[in-house]
């Protein structure tokens, strides 16, 4: 299994970042790749977040791909 993953802090408000990771099933043909982008700003005391993730050949099966969206806005009092 390996991964990896950068973070960029663009300002102080915005940062972005983007992971990989592999995992090698062994006896399975078709290892299984996850990669993923984030970003988030914020702005006093409100954040805004998007992701977007991938997985692809889920547990070795190499017809089997997933993909996510993740919108999230939290506060802080």
């Amino acid at each position: 299994s390996t991964a990896m993953g950068v973070s960029y802090a663009v300002t102080d408000e915005l940062s972005v970042s983007y992971n990989e990771h592999e995992l090698d099933l062994g006896s399975s043909t078709s290892d299984q790749t996850s990669s993923g982008v984030s970003a988030s700003y914020t702005m006093g005391g409100a954040t805004i977040s998007a992701s977007f993730n991938e997985v692809e050949n889920v547990a070795g099966v190499s017809t089997t791909d997933k993909d996510s969206y993740e919108v999230a806005v939290s506060f802080a009092f």
